[in-house]
């Protein structure tokens, strides 16, 4: 008897200096206290006593009791409530989604979750119920119950399951499967002052929250939509919410758009990136649990961001069978436990408690229309059925319509909100209908579809065709779509198939002792999304276009590095339908088109286009099909399969020894010390290249060769016979100065339309410190330069002598042979013109003056 007396006060020591050790921490002030046999009487009874003794939570209690809780709510523990009381329970009966029309009905599990749904294992009044750890107040609008996910395990049945392959081999048992929505707990949501305060959430955001039921005042409270209509009820071991309402644990939004009757059409879309995993942890705790020998699944969704995987840096990118999922979405809208943030600084609970996701899900009727007579119409012109759209092309859909922070997303902030390519969404609140709170986040329903850039982008056509799927994956993996998804510019974008890109040939090659052919394919049995697309590279003769031998298969990065250097060649801003022949591409190269007739729009299979190696075997490819986006999207889209368009092999220096209208200049260039195989002793030249260029575009002016010979310029000869290094100098100085003032930044073709600059040159004024500059006018039938010394060239307008295309490459090897990358290049265009460029009148002088030629002719003696 005595021990059993010494028990019950050290227990009460125990409990009374934890209950002053939690209301000290914050919630109250704290004076001495010294008794410790009697507990004091302002801590009330204890959460159990409290609720029975009231005699108007007769339901609760009977909770508690059947759950055997009665015990720690009485004695033990610090815990939260969020009680209701018989009227809300009468009021429950009377109309809820579970069919229970009495306490008599509730099943074990529903217990369970009424009263672990309702209960938090700590103690918070509601002025620190949104506090995250530290703590820091005002961050937390997500909290985690005492649930488990073992409280209720549902059985699937299969009317229930999806009509998809990754369902079909669990479809077939009759009496269903056990399947977890999830394998993360439910939280609550709350929205108390504080944090709706510090994260700028009006009472007019509130109110739109829940469809304007509410009037919401300064210091209202709810939690999982249900007002909390008495705070802070104080009890020895805890606080009790009274709830204004029955409250239930929240669906994720998932499950609330599979429920929903009005989103159906938009559920069956989602279902379609479900799939159901076994899991072996979750079928051991359950059977040991229940004491069962039963096989436990959980409902997981394709996607970038996922509970588990995501902690490693991985995502549900494999079906049940090991397959690679062929589409993901932005995260799994049926993760309970879903944080916002890619990248946080703090632990995952306290991004959960943070933040949570919002999908803007249309309803059956605006899906319909969508479908019939708006975006969609494209789509079913080209597959028919939803059900034919192919998983790649309907994740664009979904994801436009998924965003990972809803406190960005109430319409105070719907200005901010921003579609797949970081543009204004241009959300309203007349595009919601309803607003419905999940545990995950919220789900918008809207009356309108908000259609993805990719839909209206110039790369479209490449998305939803199979045999273009080689390029688009390109786009893909280096995130290309960034750029060609912006509505603000118009694009027209060149697109190869997958049969004209087994005949690209490799600029790498072009400075190594074999030519090569790359033969790209798309594997779709390739275990990992990054390894899809392949290649095997060939010996090729350019002479004669002879396909050799195969050598080996290229690798990943040099895979990406062609790609890129493609689509870098197969894109140009603007419209190339507008009359003219030359257009510049995204890399700075440049394209020849054969222009349409006037007042006249290009034809599939007549249309023509050229890039450099095109034009040199006189070989252009004709674009088989047009896709016009210009309407609704950003431009036009052209499709080829002959082969890429692809730069060409020569460089500046190769095009100057082709042409012997050239060989003046050519005889200056090769005494200058402007030439190089292999810059800075890193990089090899695909040939012999110009050090003055950078990763840029360039035009070469080449004047006539009579007219640089009437010059007074040295010849290098006569400067090697000097041997006053200072003399030397200033006389190999006027010949680099004359070379420098004839590269000019900027490629400007003859045929490019109207051009009118004042474009720099490759020497530096000493006096300004700044680069010496051209005025440049140039149409589609000329071309004229007004030099420094207000002197008139003109480009001679002769195909074999102007609009010469040049490509410089630099390679990712010092040593050509051994190099497998692009590492940078510079285009260039080259032009003969009827005379030299002067940057100064004293320049002029000195070069014509048959007085000065004579003073030269001494220096050099």
């Amino acid at each position: 008897m005595i021990d059993k007396l010494l028990q019950r006060c050290h227990f009460k020591r125990q409990l009374i200096a934890g209950v002053l050790l939690l209301v000290c921490g914050g919630f109250y002030s704290c004076t001495p206290f010294v008794q410790d046999e009697e507990f004091p009487s302002w801590l009330g009874n204890s959460v159990y006593d409290y609720l029975n003794d009231e005699g108007r939570y007769t339901n609760f209690v009977k909770l508690i009791d059947d759950l055997d809780y009665k015990e720690v709510l009485s004695k033990t523990g610090s815990k939260t409530l969020f009680v209701a009381d018989d009227d809300a329970f009468n009021r429950f009966f009377a109309h809820n989604n579970w069919g229970v029309k009495s306490y008599s009905e509730f099943s074990l599990a529903q217990k369970k979750i009424l009263l672990n749904g309702a209960m938090i294992n700590n103690a918070y009044q509601t002025t620190t119920l949104s506090s995250t750890e530290g703590p820091v107040e005002g961050d937390c609008m997500r909290r985690l119950t005492a649930l488990s996910i073992y409280d209720s395990v549902p059985r699937i049945h299969p009317q229930e399951m999806p009509s998809t392959p990754y369902w079909a081999k669990v479809k077939d048992k009759q009496e269903g499967i056990l399947c977890m929505k999830d394998l993360t707990v439910s939280p609550m949501i709350h929205f108390l002052e504080v944090q709706l305060e510090k994260n700028k959430i009006t009472n007019s955001d509130y109110d739109f929250l829940f469809n304007y039921t509410t009037e919401r005042q300064p210091g209202d409270a709810s939690v999982n939509g249900v007002t909390i209509k008495k705070k802070d009820q104080k009890c020895l071991n805890g606080f009790i919410q009274d709830m204004s309402e029955v409250m239930i644990p929240l669906d994720n939004m998932a499950e609330i758009i599979r429920k929903k009757p009005t989103t159906t059409a938009y559920s069956q879309l989602l279902e379609r990136f479900s799939a159901p995993y076994y899991s072996e942890s979750a079928s051991a705790e359950y059977d040991r649990l229940y004491n069962a020998n039963d096989t436990v699944y959980q409902k997981r969704y394709f996607s970038v961001r996922s509970q588990f995987d995501y902690d490693r840096g991985e995502s549900v990118s494999l079906t049940p069978s090991g397959d690679p999922v062929p589409g993901q979405l932005k995260f799994d809208p049926g993760w309970n436990g879903f944080f916002s943030r890619t990248v946080t600084s703090v632990s995952n609970e306290v991004a959960l408690q943070e933040n949570m996701g919002v999908m803007m899900v249309p309803s059956d009727v605006a899906l319909n229309r969508y479908w019939n007579n708006e975006g969609g119409r494209i789509l079913k012109d080209y597959y028919g059925t939803w059900e034919n759209l192919p998983i790649k092309v309907l994740s664009k859909l979904i994801n436009n319509n998924m965003q990972n922070s809803f406190l960005s997303c109430v319409p105070s902030k719907f200005s901010t909100v921003l579609n797949d390519a970081s543009n204004e969404m241009g959300l309203t609140p007349n595009d919601v209908d309803s607003v419905y709170l999940g545990c995950n986040g919220a789900v918008f329903l809207t009356n309108k579809v908000f259609s993805p850039t990719a839909y209206a982008s110039v790369s479209f056509p490449a998305l939803i065709n199979e045999n273009m799927n080689i390029f688009y994956w390109a786009i893909e993996e280096l995130e290309y779509y960034a750029y060609l998804n912006s509505m603000d510019v118009r694009y027209s974008f060149f697109i190869p198939t997958n049969e004209a890109l087994t005949r690209y040939i490799d600029p790498v090659s072009f400075g190594q002792t074999k030519t090569k052919l790359f033969k790209f394919y798309y594997d779709n049995k390739a275990a990992t999304t990054s390894g899809k697309v392949k290649a095997s590279i060939w010996n090729y003769d350019l002479t004669t276009g002879t396909i050799g031998d195969s050598i080996k298969m290229a690798t990943t990065a040099q895979i990406l590095d062609r790609l890129q250097d493609m689509l870098d060649y197969h894109t140009v801003i603007g419209n190339v339908e507008d009359g003219n022949t030359y257009y510049q591409t995204k890399g700075g190269g440049e394209l020849k088109i054969s222009p349409p007739k006037p007042g006249e729009k290009q034809v599939e299979g007549e249309m023509q286009v050229s890039g450099a190696f095109q034009i040199e075997k006189g070989s252009p490819i004709t674009v088989q099909k047009i896709y016009d986006e210009s309407s609704d999207g950003n431009g036009m889209t052209y499709i080829m399969d002959d082969e890429p368009l692809m730069s060409g092999e020569n460089s500046v220096f190769d095009v100057l020894s082709k042409h012997e209208e050239f060989s003046a200049f050519l005889d200056l260039l090769r005494g200058s010390e402007y030439l190089e195989t292999v810059h800075n002793k890193l990089f090899a030249c695909g040939s012999t290249n110009i050090s003055l260029f950078n990763t840029y575009h360039y035009t070469v002016y080449v004047p006539v060769n009579d007219s640089i010979k009437a010059l007074n310029l040295p010849t290098w000869a006569a400067i090697d016979t000097v041997t006053n290094e200072k003399v030397k100098d200033s006389l190999t100085l006027i010949i680099n100065n004359f070379l420098k003032y004839h590269i000019q930044d900027n490629s400007v073709y003859i045929g490019s339309g109207n051009i009118t600059g004042n474009f720099e040159t490759a020497i530096i004024n000493p006096s300004t410190n700044q680069f010496r500059k051209l005025d440049v006018t140039a149409n589609n039938s000329g071309l004229q330069i007004i030099d420094g010394a207000g002197r008139t060239a003109h480009v001679v307008n002769n195909p074999n002598i102007c609009n010469l295309m040049a490509r410089e490459y630099q390679l990712n090897n010092k040593d050509a042979a051994s190099a497998t990358e692009i590492e940078t290049s510079a285009y260039a265009v080259i032009h003969q013109i009827d005379r030299p460029l002067m940057y100064s009148k004293v320049q002029s002088d000195l070069l014509h003056t048959k007085v000065v030629k004579k003073k030269l002719a001494k220096k050099i003696k």
